[in-house]
């Protein structure tokens, strides 16, 4: 049978064909192209732009953490600690076979004993988006979001919380919690860590954990895999810290629900330092854990368990920012988490003359040209821009017809354009606001101030609050979870439009 669609096809193709055939239509082709009713031209609005500086922003509710220290001229050095919540894996936990209460029933104890414990904590991966992801022993992956040098040296410090997270606030509002929180800074206790002179560098492999051998049988168990985990940090912690903290309270108030926990367990605040080389990296801390491996007695054996509290709740960046000088009123500097960003108004006058002259836009366009001065770790492929007032995308970031795709870096290649480079250096931004600016004169939209940000997700339009002073401003959490940064040295907006002629 023949394809119906190729059928309708070739038959569509026909009149077409008779038509480029016939000289009158050339005719009437020619009369178009040589008297046009409408002229092209290219519009330059006048607009401000200022610089704005945070000097908090909110960290609080992100998909991922930055841990490590980054630094770009003029900048300044960027580092980031975690702070972090734990929760229970289960409430009423039994450590052993018998609870606490028959233990101390039969009058026989199982004298756990903590003899292992270990902070995880996952790069992202491709993997990492999966709702079950599969890793295999001795497998590479391919690591996301890391800034810097990836063959850094450098040591890792876990200490406990001595500050409650709560999660709520003022008015009974969800909290919110800033990159410069005096009260946590001012409530970080002793390190639980086991060795902090350990020297960490970054693995690719993921993280093979074995089974704990059974003495009830003649086969050597701790030789089998019990799981394969992404690759991650795993920082030993302190046996005796673990033990008073969590395992010698089985049986307790402090283990029966996830509230009195979290008093009793306030979290972990995780930082890094001694770095050989810059180096950020963004956590998956939504899949780490603390694993406590210990030992009881049975049958008058000695056999071993693992224990795991996720890392849930709350968790937040705090951020600090040394050295740095942006003195240059003539530029704008752009940088993400403690972020630089700009905010952009078009004149009313211009807006209104578009409306007057009835001018059909066809395209507009925000123009930010770097300052290739400036030697950069790593350029900021995308900037975003958004309603300063309220954080909102524009309505470009919809209507792109690349929204949809799978990945950010094939996402909203119309509206938010990649930075255009020559032999590798970046030259300029391209913002793309015509439907933003058709809505302003059509009528459906204020002329508010735009708001432009480095982001590391052109996907994630999440609205973030940011502190200068007493002011809020907005911001997106994807400008948070990056430590990139750029200098422009000129800002430009073009307005392509067509008019009828009289």
């Amino acid at each position: 049978m023949k394809n119906p669609l190729k059928i309708v096809f070739f038959a569509s193709l026909l009149p077409l064909f008779t038509a480029c055939s016939d000289n009158s239509f050339n005719e009437i082709d020619g009369a178009l192209l040589k008297n046009p009713n409408f002229s092209t031209s290219v519009l330059t609005p006048t607009f401000t732009v200022s610089q704005t500086t945070a000097e908090a922003v909110q960290t609080n509710g992100l998909g991922g953490y930055l841990l490590g220290q980054y630094t770009q001229a003029p900048f300044g050095t960027l580092s980031a600690t975690i702070v972090a919540q734990v929760g229970l894996s289960s409430v009423n936990p039994v450590f052993g076979e018998q609870s606490q209460a028959n233990e101390n029933k039969n009058n026989k104890q199982e004298n756990e004993t903590v003899t292992e414990a270990y902070l995880y904590i996952p790069f992202f991966n491709p993997l990492s988006s999966l709702q079950k992801p599969t890793y295999t022993q001795n497998a590479e992956y391919t690591l996301d979001s890391i800034y810097g040098n990836k063959a850094a040296q450098f040591k890792i410090d876990v200490k406990e919380l001595n500050y409650y997270l709560s999660d709520i606030g003022t008015n009974l509002n969800a909290k919110e919690y800033y990159s410069n929180d005096s009260a946590i800074n001012a409530h970080i206790g002793a390190s639980v860590a086991s060795a902090t002179g350990t020297t960490y560098t970054l693995t690719n492999k993921a993280v093979v954990r074995y089974q704990f051998d059974d003495p009830k049988t003649t086969e050597d168990e701790s030789k089998k895999v019990q799981d394969v985990l992404a690759p991650g940090l795993r920082i030993p912690l302190s046996t005796s810290f673990f033990q008073s903290k969590i395992i010698s309270q089985e049986g307790a108030a402090v283990l029966s629900n996830l509230n009195d926990f979290k008093q009793h367990f306030k979290g972990l605040v995780i930082s890094a330092s001694d770095f050989s080389n810059d180096l950020m990296m963004m956590l998956n801390t939504s899949a780490a854990k603390i694993e406590i491996n210990y030992s009881y007695t049975s049958n008058d054996k000695t056999l071993k368990k693992r224990f795991e509290l996720p890392i849930s709740g709350i968790t937040m960046n705090l951020f600090g920012q040394n050295g740095g000088a942006t003195t240059d009123s003539s530029k704008i500097y752009l940088s993400g988490a403690l972020g630089h960003g700009a905010t952009l108004k078009i004149a009313d006058a211009d807006i209104n003359s578009i409306k007057n002259q009835k001018l059909m836009i066809t395209d507009a366009s925000i123009l930010l040209y770097v300052d290739q001065s400036v030697t950069y770790q790593k350029e900021p492929e995308r900037l975003y821009i958004y309603n300063a007032n309220t954080g909102a995308a524009l309505a470009d970031y919809g209507y792109d017809p690349t929204a949809n795709a799978q990945t950010a870096a094939y996402s909203h290649l119309v509206h938010l354009v990649p930075l255009y480079k020559v032999n590798g250096k970046g030259v300029y931004y391209r913002l793309r606001i015509t439907n933003h600016l058709l809505n302003i004169v059509n009528g459906n939209t204020t002329n508010v101030p735009l708001g432009i940000a480095v982001i590391s997700n052109v996907k994630n339009s999440t609205v973030k609050n940011y502190l200068t002073g007493s002011q809020k401003g907005k911001t997106t959490e994807s400008a948070v979870v990056t430590p990139l940064s750029t200098v422009i040295k000129e800002v430009k907006i073009e307005v392509n439009y067509s008019k009828v002629r009289n």
